[in-house]
Protein backbone atom coordinates (compact mmCIF):
# COMPACT_ATOMS: atom_id res chain seq x y z
CA UNK A 1 0.00 0.00 0.00
CA UNK A 2 1.76 3.72 -0.76
CA UNK A 3 1.84 6.30 1.19
CA UNK A 4 -1.14 8.19 -0.66
CA UNK A 5 -3.28 5.21 -0.30
CA UNK A 6 -3.07 4.95 3.71
CA UNK A 7 -3.45 8.83 3.70
CA UNK A 8 -6.52 8.27 1.46
CA UNK A 9 -7.75 5.52 3.88
CA UNK A 10 -6.83 8.14 7.19
CA UNK A 11 -9.28 10.79 5.87
CA UNK A 12 -11.87 8.59 5.05
CA UNK A 13 -12.06 6.84 8.36
CA UNK A 14 -12.14 10.50 10.10
CA UNK A 15 -14.55 11.39 7.42
CA UNK A 16 -16.71 8.72 8.49
CA UNK A 17 -16.59 9.20 11.67
CA UNK A 18 -16.94 13.24 11.58
CA UNK A 19 -20.24 12.65 9.43
CA UNK A 20 -21.63 10.01 11.98
CA UNK A 21 -21.04 12.58 14.57
CA UNK A 22 -22.60 15.14 12.91
CA UNK A 23 -25.66 13.20 12.35
CA UNK A 24 -25.88 12.37 16.10
CA UNK A 25 -25.95 15.73 16.96
CA UNK A 26 -27.87 17.50 14.77
CA UNK A 27 -31.07 14.65 14.00
CA UNK A 28 -30.71 13.20 17.29
CA UNK A 29 -31.75 9.42 19.00
CA UNK A 30 -35.14 8.46 20.23
CA UNK A 31 -35.99 8.40 22.90
CA UNK A 32 -38.55 5.27 24.74
CA UNK A 33 -41.71 7.02 24.53
CA UNK A 34 -40.30 8.09 20.49
CA UNK A 35 -39.52 4.57 20.55
CA UNK A 36 -42.42 3.23 21.71
CA UNK A 37 -44.98 5.68 19.04
CA UNK A 38 -43.03 4.56 16.21
CA UNK A 39 -43.48 0.88 16.80
CA UNK A 40 -47.26 1.48 17.96
CA UNK A 41 -47.38 2.91 14.24
CA UNK A 42 -45.90 0.34 12.09
CA UNK A 43 -48.12 -2.10 13.31
CA UNK A 44 -46.74 -5.91 12.35
CA UNK A 45 -43.84 -4.72 11.57
CA UNK A 46 -42.29 -3.82 14.17
CA UNK A 47 -39.83 -5.97 15.25
CA UNK A 48 -38.29 -5.64 12.14
CA UNK A 49 -38.00 -1.65 12.02
CA UNK A 50 -36.81 -1.91 15.51
CA UNK A 51 -33.95 -3.78 14.09
CA UNK A 52 -33.46 -1.53 11.20
CA UNK A 53 -33.27 1.02 13.94
CA UNK A 54 -30.96 -0.42 16.31
CA UNK A 55 -28.46 -1.43 13.13
CA UNK A 56 -28.40 2.20 12.80
CA UNK A 57 -27.93 3.39 15.93
CA UNK A 58 -24.78 1.10 16.38
CA UNK A 59 -23.13 1.79 13.26
CA UNK A 60 -22.64 5.52 15.26
CA UNK A 61 -18.61 5.69 16.71
CA UNK A 62 -20.89 6.48 20.07
CA UNK A 63 -24.23 5.06 19.73
CA UNK A 64 -25.80 4.38 23.10
CA UNK A 65 -26.93 0.89 22.34
CA UNK A 66 -27.43 0.01 25.77
CA UNK A 67 -29.78 2.58 26.17
CA UNK A 68 -31.88 1.15 23.21
CA UNK A 69 -31.19 -1.95 24.54
CA UNK A 70 -33.05 -1.27 27.72
CA UNK A 71 -35.99 0.67 25.56
CA UNK A 72 -36.54 -2.45 23.60
CA UNK A 73 -37.19 -4.22 26.83
CA UNK A 74 -39.18 -1.74 27.68
CA UNK A 75 -40.81 -1.71 24.61
CA UNK A 76 -41.08 -5.10 23.21
CA UNK A 77 -41.04 -6.79 26.18
CA UNK A 78 -38.20 -9.89 27.15
CA UNK A 79 -39.37 -12.37 25.07
CA UNK A 80 -39.40 -10.23 21.63
CA UNK A 81 -36.82 -7.85 22.72
CA UNK A 82 -34.02 -10.15 23.12
CA UNK A 83 -33.77 -12.14 19.98
CA UNK A 84 -34.43 -9.08 18.22
CA UNK A 85 -31.36 -6.89 20.32
CA UNK A 86 -29.06 -10.06 19.75
CA UNK A 87 -29.82 -9.88 16.10
CA UNK A 88 -29.73 -6.55 15.53
CA UNK A 89 -26.05 -5.89 17.37
CA UNK A 90 -24.33 -8.87 15.18
CA UNK A 91 -25.71 -7.35 12.29
CA UNK A 92 -24.27 -3.92 13.20
CA UNK A 93 -21.55 -5.03 14.52
CA UNK A 94 -20.61 -6.75 11.77
CA UNK A 95 -21.46 -4.10 9.62
CA UNK A 96 -19.19 -1.71 11.33
CA UNK A 97 -16.56 -4.27 11.96
CA UNK A 98 -16.33 -4.31 7.87
CA UNK A 99 -16.45 -0.94 7.09
CA UNK A 100 -13.46 -0.24 9.39
CA UNK A 101 -11.65 -3.39 7.95
CA UNK A 102 -12.16 -1.86 4.59
CA UNK A 103 -11.25 1.49 5.07
CA UNK A 104 -8.22 0.71 7.29
CA UNK A 105 -7.63 -2.42 8.26
CA UNK A 106 -3.55 -2.31 7.04
CA UNK A 107 -3.26 1.49 7.78
CA UNK A 108 -2.61 0.18 11.57
CA UNK A 109 0.10 -2.20 10.92
CA UNK A 110 1.74 0.04 8.20
CA UNK A 111 1.69 3.21 10.08
CA UNK A 112 2.08 2.01 14.01
CA UNK A 113 4.84 1.14 16.19
CA UNK A 114 6.52 -1.82 16.87
CA UNK A 115 4.70 -2.45 20.16
CA UNK A 116 0.80 -2.15 18.33
CA UNK A 117 1.57 -4.29 15.62
CA UNK A 118 2.44 -6.82 18.59
CA UNK A 119 -0.69 -6.10 19.38
CA UNK A 120 -2.44 -6.25 16.75
CA UNK A 121 -0.13 -9.80 16.52
CA UNK A 122 -1.75 -11.33 19.94
CA UNK A 123 -5.18 -9.99 18.83
CA UNK A 124 -5.01 -11.67 16.04
CA UNK A 125 -3.55 -15.61 17.81
CA UNK A 126 -5.92 -15.03 20.01
CA UNK A 127 -8.78 -13.24 18.54
CA UNK A 128 -11.89 -15.01 19.45
CA UNK A 129 -11.27 -14.98 23.46
CA UNK A 130 -10.06 -11.39 22.76
CA UNK A 131 -13.21 -9.83 21.52
CA UNK A 132 -15.07 -12.33 23.44
CA UNK A 133 -13.70 -11.36 27.09
CA UNK A 134 -14.76 -7.60 25.56
CA UNK A 135 -18.30 -8.27 25.07
CA UNK A 136 -18.75 -9.43 28.52
CA UNK A 137 -17.95 -5.98 30.08
CA UNK A 138 -21.58 -4.14 29.24
CA UNK A 139 -19.44 -1.04 30.29
CA UNK A 140 -17.02 -0.85 27.21
CA UNK A 141 -18.39 0.87 24.40
CA UNK A 142 -20.28 -1.63 21.60
CA UNK A 143 -20.19 0.80 18.98
CA UNK A 144 -16.72 1.53 19.71
CA UNK A 145 -15.28 -1.55 20.08
CA UNK A 146 -16.88 -2.55 16.52
CA UNK A 147 -14.60 -0.15 14.61
CA UNK A 148 -11.81 -0.77 16.45
CA UNK A 149 -11.57 -4.90 16.34
CA UNK A 150 -11.93 -3.32 12.63
CA UNK A 151 -8.37 -2.60 12.43
CA UNK A 152 -7.12 -5.26 13.85
CA UNK A 153 -6.39 -8.58 12.52
CA UNK A 154 -8.59 -10.38 14.08
CA UNK A 155 -10.79 -12.38 11.56
CA UNK A 156 -13.91 -12.07 10.36
CA UNK A 157 -15.59 -15.44 11.52
CA UNK A 158 -13.57 -15.24 15.33
CA UNK A 159 -15.11 -11.47 15.66
CA UNK A 160 -18.58 -12.20 14.59
CA UNK A 161 -18.71 -15.68 16.75
CA UNK A 162 -17.56 -14.27 19.95
CA UNK A 163 -19.55 -11.19 19.71
CA UNK A 164 -22.62 -13.45 19.16
CA UNK A 165 -21.58 -15.59 22.22
CA UNK A 166 -20.31 -12.36 24.25
CA UNK A 167 -23.12 -10.67 24.07
CA UNK A 168 -25.77 -12.80 25.39
CA UNK A 169 -25.46 -12.52 29.57
CA UNK A 170 -25.11 -8.43 29.18
CA UNK A 171 -28.14 -7.95 26.42
CA UNK A 172 -30.12 -10.33 28.33
CA UNK A 173 -29.55 -8.24 31.67
CA UNK A 174 -30.02 -4.72 30.21
CA UNK A 175 -33.34 -5.89 28.44
CA UNK A 176 -34.12 -7.24 31.62
CA UNK A 177 -34.00 -3.75 33.14
CA UNK A 178 -35.90 -2.37 30.46
CA UNK A 179 -38.76 -4.76 30.81
CA UNK A 180 -39.22 -4.66 34.71
CA UNK A 181 -38.13 -1.18 34.67
CA UNK A 182 -41.63 -0.28 35.79
CA UNK A 183 -41.49 -2.50 39.32
CA UNK A 184 -37.47 -1.74 40.08
CA UNK A 185 -38.74 -3.48 43.38
CA UNK A 186 -39.09 -6.90 41.20
CA UNK A 187 -37.14 -10.14 41.81
CA UNK A 188 -35.92 -9.93 37.57
CA UNK A 189 -35.36 -5.98 37.78
CA UNK A 190 -32.87 -6.48 41.26
CA UNK A 191 -31.32 -9.66 39.73
CA UNK A 192 -30.53 -7.73 36.20
CA UNK A 193 -29.30 -4.76 38.02
CA UNK A 194 -26.59 -6.82 40.17
CA UNK A 195 -25.74 -9.45 37.44
CA UNK A 196 -24.69 -6.24 35.20
CA UNK A 197 -22.65 -4.70 38.25
CA UNK A 198 -21.12 -8.41 38.76
CA UNK A 199 -20.44 -9.27 35.29
CA UNK A 200 -18.77 -5.43 35.01
CA UNK A 201 -16.55 -6.17 37.91
CA UNK A 202 -15.31 -9.70 36.39
CA UNK A 203 -14.52 -8.48 32.94
CA UNK A 204 -13.35 -5.40 34.07
CA UNK A 205 -11.00 -7.19 36.74
CA UNK A 206 -10.09 -10.30 34.05
CA UNK A 207 -8.81 -7.43 31.47
CA UNK A 208 -6.64 -5.59 34.18
CA UNK A 209 -4.99 -8.75 34.50
CA UNK A 210 -4.76 -10.05 31.23
CA UNK A 211 -3.10 -6.42 30.45
CA UNK A 212 -0.40 -6.93 33.49
CA UNK A 213 2.89 -8.16 32.35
Amino acid sequence: MSRRSVVVRLVLVAALVAVAVVVQIRVGLPSQADLRSLLDGVGPVAVPVFIALYVGISLLPAGPTALVTIAGGAVLGLPVALPAVLVAAVLGASVSFLVARRLGGDVVRRVGSDRVRRLDDSVRAHGFGTVLMARLVPLLPFSTLNYAFGLTSVTARSYVLATAVGIVPGTTLYVTVGAYGTRPGSWPFVIAVVGLVVLSGVGLLRSRRSASP
